[in-house]
């Protein structure tokens, strides 16, 4: 399966899924956060950034790589250890491999980069939420950049980005070409999908500083 489609379809984005995938993410008895329904949801948000211009659609391009090798440890012999990021993460560390980066990344390296990118979608998708129907998006997409992927991305990327964001247009026509719902049941997603989010990204953010691994390079 292709992850990030090319040439992607008019209301092609289903935030149903991406809403449904963040409740089943976390186990109610411990919170752990369960690895399939984290991918699903990411996923489902690829095509949410080819559909949003030329920065959204590079950021997807840059995640693809990471779902990609995510996904091989989580279908791998070893995929057991891949069930939640929890289990992920005590695996890793006992075999001494988090931080690994070359012949196979960590799946820690990697959930993190998309731990990183899921704090720029939430904001990005609450920020929507509240503009102005006829509001230009670039202004507020840059504003969250700049606050979130932007301390994670090489100066090349940011400059990249800070001529691409300028594409983005109106919040209506935004929702209007991207998304498979109408735009007033896409309001009310968009505010069930960020709340549904937060306690992922808050719970992946407590196991990566709880084990000192926020910072892997």
């Amino acid at each position: 399966m292709n992850i990030c489609e090319t040439g992607p379809e008019k209301q092609d984005f289903n935030l149903e899924i991406v809403l449904n995938s963040f409740k089943k993410c976390i186990q109610d008895e411990d919170k752990a956060v369960v690895l399939d329904e984290y991918l699903r949801a990411f996923h489902e948000l690829c095509r949410f950034f080819k559909l949003t211009g030329p920065l959204l659609g590079f950021v997807a391009k840059d995640l693809e790589s990471k779902i990609k090798s995510v996904e091989r440890h989580v279908s791998s012999k070893r995929g057991r250890h891949y069930h939640t990021i929890q289990s992920m993460i005590q695996f890793e560390e006992s075999k001494g491999t988090t931080h690994e980066k070359w012949t196979q990344p960590s799946g820690c390296r990697m959930v993190l980069r998309l731990h990183q990118a899921l704090e720029f979608i939430l904001e990005f998708m609450e920020r929507i939420r509240t503009a102005e129907e006829r509001e230009r998006i670039s202004v507020l997409a840059w504003e969250v950049y700049r606050q979130t992927l932007y301390n994670h991305h090489p100066w090349v990327t940011r400059k990249v980005a800070q001529v691409a964001v300028y594409a983005l247009p109106s919040k209506r026509h935004l929702i209007e070409m991207m998304c498979k719902q109408d735009y007033s049941t896409v309001h009310g997603l968009l505010a069930e999908v960020v709340n549904a989010g937060r306690p992922v990204w808050d719970a992946t953010q407590l196991l990566f500083s709880s084990h000192d691994l926020l910072h892997i390079p």
